[in-house]
């Protein structure tokens, strides 16, 4: 590594490479194809360097989920209101699925409860801020008061509403359009041409 790179990591950069490094592995191999060697040697760094500024794998892993978090937020966050409760909800739902599909590896990475340390902070509250307005349409169209971060509590209108969007973001990322369309791009068709219906049928007007 040349001196500037030293000089630059030294300087607050390398946790910042480092989550980096692992998303784009996460990206191209998955989250099976992770590791915290492959991400220092990625950075550009010592194979040491994740475990002494991360803790470990996890912590890497948790700071990339809060990453992914935030951007799936600004994305549904930017989505337009209709101020009708079910458009809303499909429009959420939609990009939602929408955001799955376009970053598969990334999207089952911030579902594994077992490499996320998902009592972190941070990762609270981005995880929370990436659904707010997904949470206050599901709220609107279920006639609720929408989740609020400091009391926690189980509402089933949110659980199906997330449970939804959540089987057909998997469904999606597995392949499974394939199963019912002969096109070049099974995926992209689904959500181009089925999942409005679907949604539509889930949560009319």
């Amino acid at each position: 590594m040349s001196s500037p790179e030293r000089d630059k990591y030294h300087h607050g950069d390398l946790k910042t490479a480092l989550i980096k490094a692992a998303e784009n592995i996460i990206r191209e191999e998955g989250v099976e194809g992770f590791t915290l060697r492959k991400a220092a040697k990625f950075a550009g760094v010592s194979p040491g360097a994740p475990s002494h500024h991360f803790n470990g794998t996890k912590g890497l892993l948790t700071a990339v989920a809060v990453r992914v978090f935030k951007r799936l937020g600004a994305e549904l966050n930017a989505l337009p209101l209709s101020g009708r409760a079910a458009q809303d909800l499909r429009t959420q739902a939609f990009g939602y699925v929408t955001f799955a599909a376009n970053n598969p590896g990334l999207f089952r990475l911030i579902c594994r409860v077992d490499l996320i340390d998902f009592k972190d902070p941070e990762f609270i509250q981005a995880s929370f801020q990436a659904l707010t307005q997904y949470a206050h349409a599901a709220a609107a169209y279920f006639g609720q008061e929408p989740p609020d971060l400091h009391k926690r509590a189980f509402r089933p209108h949110m659980a199906s509403a997330m449970a939804t969007a959540h089987g057909l973001a998997h469904m999606v990322i597995e392949g499974r359009p394939a199963l019912l369309l002969e096109t070049p791009d099974p995926a992209s068709t689904f959500i181009e041409t089925l999942l409005p219906a679907v949604l539509l049928a889930t949560w009319p007007d």
